[in-house]
């Protein structure tokens, strides 16, 4: 087997775990650990598919006995259009918050697969010292709407409903671990609306993800389409903000005070949520150590041999 041949069916097996076929521009788009063209994936494919390695139905690739997540990934793909309009309205709010520079979607509505029972996880990028009021608001926002996933919903109450489970300050955006899941992760985040070019500066504080998948390029046409090309310089054009100076520690000390009425109120952080200087994460259920775990006994048995 070619060393081509062996980074689609990783790709394919990573896909897999969450029950996603892939096209043919998706599996050179998330091809693991090669840049090649498409051209070459396409060769490569037929040739996986002769042999009965994977399969195909229609445009749709996966691994050998798994046709049924074709449909099954149809109905994810109508079900998020449904929740990726309703996060898209929230954000004509989210960015009234004049500390907010990002909003975008992340978890399977940034893939388009979202299932009927799943919650529409937002991901916000705040200015620099910004991020707990900035919280704060966005929080008060959801809640006013209705839209609101609170602590402790379970089932179908969290269907449909908004939750904020990462904020980053615009200096806090590289990720600390550095593998293929959170890779998938910086790269698979859907950008709804973003100020002064930081999606840019997001890529490039992270850029080691190219590492792992360096065929990726963003989608031509919503915000993401920035390349690295050029980034340093853009990313240097984020403005700061002006106010005047007892306007500015005015809002430090709502930040201050944001930061201990939220931490007061807030629940002992579990499974992979994590409070750090200038960065949140809330993922109450851990799902990178499963993943990887899975992902690596699927590449023993299916490739190894």
């Amino acid at each position: 087997m070619t060393c081509m041949e062996k980074a689609i069916l990783k790709t394919l097996i990573y896909a897999d775990i969450f029950d996603y076929p892939l096209t043919i521009f998706e599996v050179h788009k998330w091809l693991i650990g090669m840049k090649v063209t498409l051209r070459q994936v396409e060769k490569a494919l037929k040739k996986l598919n002769q042999e009965s390695r994977i399969k195909n139905k229609g445009e749709y690739y996966f691994l050998h006995g798994k046709h049924r997540l074709v449909s099954k990934r149809q109905r994810r793909q109508t079900q998020s259009a449904q929740y990726l309009r309703k996060a898209q309205l929230i954000t004509i709010f989210l960015k009234a918050i004049p500390w907010i520079k990002l909003v975008g979607v992340s978890g399977g509505l940034a893939m388009d697969n979202a299932d009927k029972n799943d919650d529409i996880d937002l991901f916000i990028i705040t200015s620099k010292n910004r991020l707990w009021i900035s919280r704060l608001l966005a929080l008060g926002l959801l809640s006013l709407t209705g839209q609101r996933r609170k602590a402790g919903d379970l089932g179908q109450k969290i269907a449909g409903k908004l939750c904020i489970n990462t904020l980053l300050e615009e200096d806090k955006l590289e990720q600390a671990n550095k593998d293929i899941y959170l890779a998938h992760e910086v790269l698979q985040m859907k950008v709804l609306w973003q100020r002064n070019g930081i999606y840019s500066k997001y890529l490039l504080d992270n850029e080691w993800v190219f590492k792992f998948l360096p065929s990726w390029v963003g989608d031509a046409r919503g915000p993401a389409t920035s390349s690295l090309r050029g980034v340093k310089r853009r990313s240097n054009l984020i403005n700061k903000e002006i106010a005047t100076p007892f306007g500015l520690a005015m809002t430090d000390y709502l930040e201050r005070l944001a930061k201990w009425f939220q931490l007061k109120v807030m629940r002992k952080p579990e499974g992979m949520e994590r409070i750090e200087d200038g960065a949140l994460y809330f993922h109450p259920q851990d799902c990178r150590p499963k993943v990887l775990a899975e992902y690596g006994q699927k590449l023993k048995k299916i490739i190894s041999p």
